[in-house]
């Protein structure tokens, strides 16, 4: 820019080593209009030679302004929503978590009912359908429950990471939150190599699982039915859902910080994995 007034035509300087023009541009009936305070410029392409101030207005550049607007090469004015949440709280999902103990985030090989992991397992095998899903809860893990359903050319994968609550009541405890992002982050992994490493992985665990405990971590479907979702899978597009169960967390006490935080954690995981994110959390 030419100059930073608040009044008047926009100014702005074409520039070379050898030369510059000033041009100044104000709405007319066409848009965002440029012409030339001065003599003006001759742009040449081939054989075809034209006024620079012709070429500007076939090509109009992006002007940004304060406050972080802009004016588009389309004379489009954007600015910011400053009323908009850094993270959607129609994706905050609350549950009536009545029996859960939110201290106990796993169900451990028993199978406690009590507990988050065995909660939020029941409420999704209501609500969705699995050719598979795997108790993965333990050391190095790719999520605490681990679901995969094949539809149609499509391999659809559920990661969902809980996390128990520091405190019996529902809050606002960042600390609770920090964790429980940081897992969907190692977790959005998940989706390389046509989800390969994840497969391989959940097989080995699998068979450790049940050699170690003599219980078998498939809350839906088995050993042969996760088989015949590796040896498909390379045929197959991922999509990948991420969940977040936390009934530590209160929707109602939600603050900047905890969506900031939340949306810095969607991004990332929406970046590597193209997916959803969706959090199940208290009132």
């Amino acid at each position: 820019m030419a100059d930073h007034s608040t009044t008047g035509p926009f100014r702005i300087r074409l520039t070379t080593p050898a030369w510059h023009i000033g041009y100044s541009a104000e709405f007319t009936e066409n848009g965002l209009t440029y012409s030339p305070d001065a003599l003006d410029g001759h742009v040449r392409s081939g054989i075809h030679e034209y006024s620079l101030e012709e070429w500007i207005n076939r090509n109009k550049p992006t002007l940004f302004l304060a406050g972080d607007k802009m004016i588009t090469a389309e004379d489009r004015l954007l600015a910011p929503r400053k009323d908009l949440d850094p993270f959607d709280r129609r994706q905050l999902t609350i549950l009536n978590w009545a029996g859960v103990d939110i201290k106990k985030e796993s169900q451990t090989p028993t199978r406690e009912p009590d507990s988050i992991q065995a909660y939020i397992s029941a409420h999704l095998q209501q609500s969705q359908e699995f050719d598979v899903l795997i108790d993965d809860d333990r050391a190095r893990e790719a999520a605490d429950l681990v679901g995969m359903k094949i539809n149609g050319d499509e391999l659809v994968v559920t990661l969902v990471h809980c996390k128990y609550s520091s405190e019996p009541p529902p809050g606002g405890r960042l600390a609770d939150l920090y964790e429980l992002c940081g897992q969907a982050v190692r977790g959005a992994k998940c989706r390389q190599d046509h989800l390969g490493p994840l497969l391989n992985h959940l097989d080995r665990r699998a068979r450790s699982f049940r050699a170690r405990t003599g219980v078998s971590p498939f809350e839906v479907g088995s050993i042969e039915e996760l088989y015949q979702i590796r040896e498909l899978a390379p045929q197959l597009r991922p999509r990948a859902h991420t969940v977040l169960a936390q009934p530590g967390l209160s929707a109602s006490a939600c603050t900047e910080e905890h969506l900031r935080l939340l949306a810095g954690a969607e991004t990332y995981v929406h970046a590597r994995t193209r997916g959803t994110f969706n959090v199940y959390c208290s009132a």
